[in-house]
């Protein structure tokens, strides 16, 4: 095997846990705006008589949507990582297998970014949704 097969995956080596930072982040933000929506409804119990309990009710169900998406991403990009560590030892020990193991760690760090695009469209509703209430007040 030639020596510049390492090449491959240690290009993606650094980028994997450069988007798993940013996935997390992401967790971090939508844990901290869960914590606000749950503190904002136990203060506010009448808020269920009120039109806002719809907003309230649509921001659950894409945070809901938001977490579950958040979750496959980092699942998907931390198994890119491990299969690509995987194909780093089979290239390092000249297993013919290395192929078919860097091409598997491509495709579920490809799954995760495209997950991760989702979620981001998903996010962009969410806020467009407050900018909608803010436009009615």
């Amino acid at each position: 095997m030639d020596n510049n097969i390492f090449l491959l995956p240690a290009a993606l080596f650094p980028a994997i846990p450069l988007m798993m930072i940013s996935f997390g982040n992401r967790y971090l933000s939508m844990s901290i705006l869960i914590r606000k929506i749950h503190d904002d409804l136990m203060d506010y119990k009448e808020i269920k008589r009120s039109e806002k309990s719809k907003l309230y009710i649509q921001q659950i169900a894409m945070l809901r949507k938001r977490l579950r998406l958040n979750q496959a991403t980092q699942t998907l990009a931390a198994l890119s990582f491990i299969v690509n560590l995987v194909a780093m030892y089979s290239a390092f020990m000249n297993l013919q297998w290395f192929d078919t193991i860097f091409t598997i760690g491509i495709i579920t760090f490809g799954l995760s970014i495209a997950l991760f695009m989702i979620e981001i469209q998903i996010a962009t509703r969410a806020l467009d949704m407050h900018l909608l209430d803010l436009e009615e007040l």
